[in-house]
């Protein structure tokens, strides 16, 4: 059986950055927000270039003989697993630990035993939740911003907390990684995080955009783009267009939390 990385955190946070940068390894198979499978629109293709139903990794969950409605996301990410387990030796799955699944690592873990690692990633909690109001001003429903301040760092907590609980219990399958860090120096991040859980499985950045292994569904815009390790840049859009207002909000909301993960 392969070994299931899971990326946990909350939305916004670098989780596809990530995703993406550790598919320059040959041996693992990126499969993107598994979750979001289960409760929005299915997808045509792939960012392996190929119709879902030719796909080798989705091809037997969304073929016309697919019940995919009747899923869990623990269940299939489990029969992912074992699907992809001929070809590869480790499976990403980057639905995060908001809201529903904030206790998703525990659930994993206690089946899958020492095959499970779980890679936290953290974003200062002002940078989320600037660049969710930003992806909302394409959406035509109306919302309160200072409320989604609020909503925002409520789940950027919960979701980090998830997190901070499963590292108290297997602290040795559990690996925290700070977006702010994975832009401004990926391969030297990378590199460490590779040695730290998966010692003798290297990761080769010169590898980064190969498709064969990228089988994300769901997750961020960027999954669709061909990236370099020399193309990635930290979002700080949030620094100068983010009102003070909103900025101290999500501050004084997170204050615990973002002192513990360095944001100041």
């Amino acid at each position: 059986m392969a070994t299931l990385i899971y990326i946990g955190g909350y939305g916004r946070s670098g989780s596809t950055l990530l995703e993406y940068l550790m598919t320059a390894n040959p041996k693992l198979v990126a499969c993107g927000e598994v979750a979001s499978c289960l409760r929005t629109t299915r997808k045509s293709r792939c960012t392996c270039r190929q119709p879902v139903k030719e796909c080798p990794v989705w091809d037997l969950f969304f073929s016309p003989s697919s019940q995919a409605s009747g899923w869990t996301h623990r269940n299939l990410t489990l029969a992912l697993l074992e699907h992809v387990s001929g070809d590869y030796e480790l499976m990403v799955d980057s639905s995060k630990t908001a809201w529903a699944s904030m206790g998703m690592p525990f659930r994993l873990k206690q089946r899958l035993g020492q095959n499970f690692h779980l890679i936290h990633i953290v974003r200062d909690p002002r940078a989320v939740c600037w660049s969710l109001i930003q992806g909302e001003r394409k959406s035509p429903a109306l919302y309160h911003r200072t409320l989604r301040c609020v909503s925002s760092t409520i789940g950027w907590y919960l979701a980090n907390l998830g997190c901070e609980f499963f590292r108290l219990f297997y602290s040795a399958q559990y690996v925290r990684v700070r977006y702010e860090d994975l832009a401004r120096s990926p391969d030297e991040v990378l590199q460490k995080l590779f040695s730290r859980l998966l010692p003798d499985i290297p990761w080769d950045p010169e590898a980064i955009g190969n498709n064969n292994n990228r089988h994300q569904l769901h997750g961020n815009r960027m999954r669709k783009r061909q990236l370099s390790i020399r193309t990635v840049q930290e979002d700080i859009r949030w620094r100068n267009e983010m009102p003070l207002s909103y900025r101290r909000l999500v501050a004084t909301l997170s204050w615990l939390l973002r002192s513990r993960y360095r944001y100041s």
